[in-house]
């Protein structure tokens, strides 16, 4: 098999065009290629803006191809899917406590090798919780149990369902091939900035599930685990409605807002520490301004997708500043997992078609901020997400300002360059108010930063509160991914403390699986 590197598709071109345009390159006939492989896509704007891949090709004869000594084509070996053989049995069936992308990844793993996991989930099915979010968008009436945190899926399951990751792993093509397998497009394979979309991601996650079940897995929805058993040191099972379910390998999948379920890990001393964090705003823009600051005049041509960007600065606070998350074509979207704390997130669909851009801007959050005690960071959140309600009106509007007001230190009275899409409306609030001195500096010299890379970055739309990036703890664990405090209790994912994102979630959850099989 050949690679080849830097085919050249203008944006008039499409993937239909590469084995022509591969053929020219190579020099040879077109019916000589036999079949292409995109391995990677990019954009150029070094000189016009065009498209170049990378793929893997067959052709009939590849001797006299790689006679002409190309520099951009080299012979490789087909690359072998990702394989784990599974020789362990378990007299019971493992445990997974939480059903989000660590999790589920883990899950899917075992019941694939015939281990039969049991998954208990505290919220509810993806069905339902979609109606239970959609209600919280249009009334405020929240359901702590079923939300944008809470639920199949996990809090990824309300994003944009991005799929990047700077972890170089060789199961990342197993998490892909699954996805897809269970209904994400192909595509996710070789874009460079993959994503899904949270209306696709609703279907894939179920999809995964009822796999999972026909393979003889357990999938329970609204069942919030009580307690664990632990003897000696050794996970035995965990209690759930008074039932005693007993495993020795429980895996941990929490998400990061299981606030009560720390508190009893804890009490049940579990080895946990505190780890630094970020806070900030949903900053939003019209996508028009973001496709013109990155595709310049090709801004308005139909091929390409709404643009992205990602920005960081170090500021003379000594903190870093950073987008995160971001949601071309997308929504601001309500967030809360608990009464009377406001919190806010985005989320894109498939087609990112709708009119505002949006992404978090955060600032790095330090332990001198909140505190040595295990849970200051955690009371540190929360505090900020109160303040947020109180400054919304107490009813999950959401505090806003206009950028260049914010800058200015004054409270904004009209929408300007930005109207919002924030289901539950918003409040105009001084944010500076709202922060920590050091956190609104910072996000003002943010601001300002990246204006000067993307004009017109200053003049969007801050959104307050985004408080859930990433857990304000971390289950210690072990090179062997087992709690240090307990053996065969495995935390893993997002909430944990051990990734951040769906695929480096899921990776977290597949390595935890092949460790405790290799023991």
């Amino acid at each position: 098999m050949l690679q080849i590197q830097q085919i050249e598709c203008s944006l008039d071109q499409s993937i239909h065009d590469l084995p022509a345009l591969i053929a020219s390159k190579l020099k040879i006939n077109q019916a000589d290629v036999l079949s292409v492989d995109i391995v990677k896509e990019s954009l150029d704007a070094r000189k016009d803006l065009v498209r170049k891949y990378t793929c893997n090709i067959t052709v009939k004869n590849e001797k006299a191809v790689l006679k002409k000594h190309f520099k951009f084509v080299s012979l490789i070996e087909p690359e072998k899917p990702y394989e784990f053989e599974c020789t362990k049995t378990f007299e019971d069936r493992p445990i997974v406590i939480g059903f989000g992308p660590a999790g589920m990844f883990a899950a899917l793993l075992m019941a694939e090798k015939g281990l039969k996991p049991i998954v208990f989930e505290r919220g509810k099915c993806v069905d339902e919780r979609i109606k239970d979010v959609v209600h919280f968008w249009k009334t405020g009436e929240l359901n702590e149990q079923s939300n944008v945190q809470f639920g199949e899926g996990g809090a990824g399951t309300f994003s944009d369902g991005k799929l990047t990751t700077r972890v170089k792993d060789k199961r990342i093509q197993y998490v892909m091939d699954k996805l897809i397998e269970h209904g994400a497009d192909p595509s996710i394979k070789w874009h460079t900035h993959a994503h899904i979309g949270t209306d696709k991601l609703r279907g894939i996650v179920k999809n995964i599930r009822n796999h999972i079940i026909e393979l003889g897995g357990e999938v329970h929805f609204e069942s919030q685990i009580e307690k664990l058993n632990i003897e000696n040191g050794q996970i035995k099972g965990v209690y759930l409605h008074d039932t005693f379910y007993p495993s020795n390998h429980v895996f941990c999948a929490i998400g990061h807002s299981a606030c009560d379920t720390f508190e009893q890990f804890h009490d049940q001393n579990i080895q946990m520490e505190s780890k630094e964090f970020a806070v900030g705003v949903r900053v939003e823009h019209p996508q028009s301004l973001i496709n013109e600051c990155q595709y310049g005049r090709y801004a308005a041509h139909p091929s390409l997708p709404a643009a992205e960007y990602r920005l960081a600065h170090q500021c003379t606070t000594g903190r870093g500043v950073y987008t995160f998350c971001m949601c071309p074509g997308g929504f601001v979207v309500p967030s809360s997992s608990h009464h009377g704390k406001l919190v806010v997130n985005g989320m894109s669909e498939s087609g990112r078609d709708q009119t505002n851009a949006n992404s978090a801007l955060l600032v790095q959050v330090k332990k001198e901020d909140f505190g040595n005690h295990l849970f200051d960071g955690l009371h540190y959140i929360e505090q900020l997400e109160r303040k947020a309600f109180v400054m919304g009106g107490s009813d999950y509007r959401a505090p806003m300002q206009n950028g260049e007001d914010f800058l200015n230190n004054t409270v904004s009275t009209r929408y300007k360059n930005v109207m919002p899409s924030y289901a539950l409306k918003g409040t105009f609030a001084q944010l500076s108010d709202l922060f920590d001195p050091v956190i609104t500096e910072s996000l003002k010299e943010g601001l300002l930063a990246f204006d000067r890379k993307l004009p017109g970055f200053k003049d969007g739309l801050l959104t307050a509160v985004e408080s859930r990036s990433s857990s304000p703890l971390r289950i210690v664990r072990d090179e062997t991914y087992q709690s240090i405090s307990v053996k065969g209790f495995y935390p893993i994912g997002e909430g944990a403390g051990y990734a951040g994102g769906i695929t480096s979630s899921a990776l977290d959850g597949i390595r935890a699986v092949e460790a405790c099989m290799k023991r």
